[in-house]
């Protein structure tokens, strides 16, 4: 553990990197990582270029008729360009400007991909490691906890590992490993979610309850499933910004797929994902902005964090003349 002043300025430091750290504690308590220095939680590296979390573009609707009318949170979209900023992400989860909003986003969109395949209803569990297991090296203590969901009925899904939680009483992260899966489970979860009984007949029952009842008392691994998620896209996110990788590799994964949908088994066609207006669904187009409002010029120098917000409503004119320029790139260099 480090000292208070030493933890100011380092938070200090953090913060000015990325304001978006002071919404979770997860995000900037220290870590006592003592006996487990090769990890680390996503986020606490080091920034990978200066270039990280800064404005690159915009991309605007050009469908200004079909805004005719539409009134957005109390604004008359009526002559309005739809608005949207694009920023420069470098998609390394140890970054501490890009894990949340770069690096965890595009795998939670990866994640949503591998887990749309028609095998059924997803849904959120969590692995817990009996502590006769702590010693055991991660690789090890992956492969039990993916025999457990096996054993449970878990047929596939993806595996993020979580190596620490927060101590409230000593402020700070503590290990504390365990996996959040999002997966398919043979026969579903409705049947035990819905079911009113008395303690203790899940262990005859043939659904999901009765076998994690009859593992737990095997094996002591406790797996869980969490209540009904809203979107696999949000879960996803969420675990992976609280995620644990090692620091002694150079490529590290949080995320790993297991069961139907393993790294053989799996063949997902990666399919480009349109911006769309909020308002049309028309696709968002690349712009250039030549107009002299300040409160725009002004995000040409701003990153993530300082440029308020993401999406905004601007006029098609000022003064008369057209602002919104579609910006048009060669084909061909020199």
């Amino acid at each position: 553990m480090v000292s208070a002043e030493a933890f100011n300025r380092y938070v200090a430091e953090r913060v000015r990197l990325n304001r978006a750290i002071l919404k979770n504690p997860y995000w900037f308590l220290p870590v006592d990582d003592k006996g487990h220095e090769v990890f680390m939680p996503v986020g606490r590296g080091v920034k990978s270029s200066d270039l990280c979390g800064k404005h690159v573009s915009f991309v605007v609707c050009k469908n200004v008729e079909g805004h005719k009318g539409v009134v957005v949170n109390g604004v008359d979209c009526s002559g309005k360009v739809v608005v949207r900023h694009k920023h420069w992400w470098c998609h390394k989860p140890t970054c501490p400007v890009c894990f949340n909003r770069g690096w965890s986003v595009r795998q939670a969109r990866s994640v949503e991909r591998g887990v749309d395949l028609g095998f059924g209803k997803i849904e959120h569990v969590v692995v817990s490691v009996p502590s006769e297991d702590y010693s055991l090296r991660e690789k090890v203590l992956r492969k039990k906890c993916r025999d457990a969901l096996f054993d449970r009925g878990v047929v596939g899904g993806c595996m993020i590992f979580h190596g620490y939680r927060v101590d409230r009483e000593r402020g700070c992260l503590v290990w504390s490993h365990h996996y959040h899966v999002l997966g398919f489970i043979e026969g579903g979860f409705d049947r035990c979610r819905d079911c009113v009984h008395e303690r203790g007949d899940c262990r005859s029952c043939d659904g999901f309850k009765g076998r994690e009842v009859r593992g737990y008392a095997r094996d002591g691994y406790l797996v869980k499933v969490l209540a009904e998620r809203k979107t696999v896209f949000g879960t996803a996110w969420y675990q992976l910004n609280h995620s644990t990788i090692r620091t002694n590799v150079k490529r590290p994964h949080a995320c790993t797929w297991f069961g139907v949908c393993s790294y053989r088994k799996l063949k997902v066609t990666v399919e480009y994902k349109k911006s769309v207006c909020p308002i049309c669904q028309h696709e968002l187009v690349e712009h250039l902005y030549c107009g002299r409002k300040p409160d725009v010029l002004a995000v040409f120098s701003s990153d993530r964090s300082s440029c308020g917000k993401r999406e905004f409503f601007g006029d098609v004119e000022e003064d008369g003349r057209r602002v919104w320029v579609e910006r048009v790139r060669s084909e061909h260099y020199g």
